[in-house]
């Protein structure tokens, strides 16, 4: 019962973070070699101003700092998986 909750609890910034991996993998996908670069930016900002913006609201010692980074990282990866199967579902 406890993983469910701790998986409930990762479900909001995951699709805050879905946002710009989707809009980051349609770009990377649908467009050439010179677009990689634009799509890189909304990752990086995306994800970057969405954790920052997390942090300074929950966050106030450096084990906390640390652990939402770590927790960061997991739903970073997880919305781009999701906007990954979004992009080539649609796409086929």
């Amino acid at each position: 019962m406890d993983v469910v909750v701790v998986i409930l609890r990762l479900v909001p910034m995951i699709l805050a973070f879905y946002i710009p991996a989707l809009i980051g993998t349609v770009i990377w996908r649908e467009r050439d070699a010179g677009y990689r670069v634009q799509a890189l930016l909304w990752f990086a900002v995306g994800f970057g101003l969405l954790t920052v913006v997390y942090i300074i609201f929950t966050s106030t010692t450096a084990p906390q700092v640390a652990t939402t980074l770590g927790l960061s990282v997991v739903q970073i990866l997880a919305a781009l998986i999701l906007a990954r199967l979004t992009v080539y579902k649609l796409a086929d």
